[in-house]
């Protein structure tokens, strides 16, 4: 694959690292903190820290909010910099799509155009999907799948939900993989350096092939899933050890909450 080529080398990193984010369960099987407090209340308390950090209106809590999701990442040995990355790029396109608001908000000035109210604003915005994006990741992050799928069949979240998650899931792999292969194929078949307009006449024709291989693959999942009882699926395992880890999650919860609703 030479540089000329960005159909390949735009696929191939995207399957890689989808595949990765999807598959790669090597931080929630390390002893850290997160990773030792049960999943069921990790899950109740990661959403009521979410519901805390989206009802404020100014840029301080959520500010707060991220500082504390950053130290429970070190503290939970998740890696700092795959962190800060998937952190940092929805907080950039959040950015870029308020920043607007910074003018258009009336109040008073600034600098220049921006006003008081709208950079208040913008910056509300952006920290609150930077809070929410981090604790979000740290919970899939510490968390095995299979163990959150059952986190939410304790909470009875109805069956119908979480089977479309979990075959959600497992096909989203399948997918990928496909793409995988095809990338592959295209690149063993290619014996010349393709020109940067021959690159994106032919990522029409992966795209319509990959569409067309998803949607056969996923007829035959569906078959093979039928043909095996259908897709009830089996009960996860929910034995899970109430220790210290739990006890402080829940209380750094509880304060934070207690917290968000004095100074709401």
């Amino acid at each position: 694959m030479t540089r000329a080529d960005p159909v390949s080398r735009s696929a191939g990193t995207l399957t890689d690292r989808t595949r990765g984010l999807l598959a790669d369960e090597r931080v929630a099987d390390r002893r850290g903190w997160l990773q030792a407090v049960h999943p069921v209340l990790k899950l109740l308390g990661v959403l009521a820290l979410l519901v805390v950090t989206v009802t404020f209106d100014r840029p301080g809590p959520p500010a707060a909010m991220l500082a504390l999701s950053v130290l429970a990442a070190v503290l939970s040995r998740v890696p700092l910099g795959t962190h800060a990355l998937r952190t940092g790029v929805p907080m950039a396109v959040s950015l870029l799509i308020v920043a607007p608001q910074a003018v258009l908000v009336p109040g008073a000035t600034l600098a220049g155009p921006v006003t008081l109210s709208g950079a208040a604003y913008v910056a509300t915005f952006t920290l609150r999907v930077g809070a929410s994006v981090s604790l979000l990741g740290l919970l899939l992050s510490t968390t095995r799948f299979a163990a959150l799928v059952g986190a939410l069949r304790t909470l009875r979240v109805p069956r119908t939900v979480v089977t479309l998650l979990a075959i959600t899931y497992r096909y989203l792999l399948v997918v990928f993989e496909e793409l995988s292969r095809l990338v592959l194929a295209r690149r063993s078949r290619r014996i010349r350096s393709a020109t940067l307009r021959e690159s994106w006449r032919e990522a029409g024709s992966l795209l319509g092939t990959f569409l067309l291989r998803a949607l056969d693959r996923g007829e035959r999942v569906g078959r093979a899933a039928r043909s095996r009882g259908g897709t009830a699926g089996r009960a996860y395992a929910r034995q899970h050890a109430i220790g210290l880890p739990d006890a402080a999650f829940a209380f750094i919860v509880f304060a934070t909450v207690a917290a968000g609703v004095l100074l709401a």
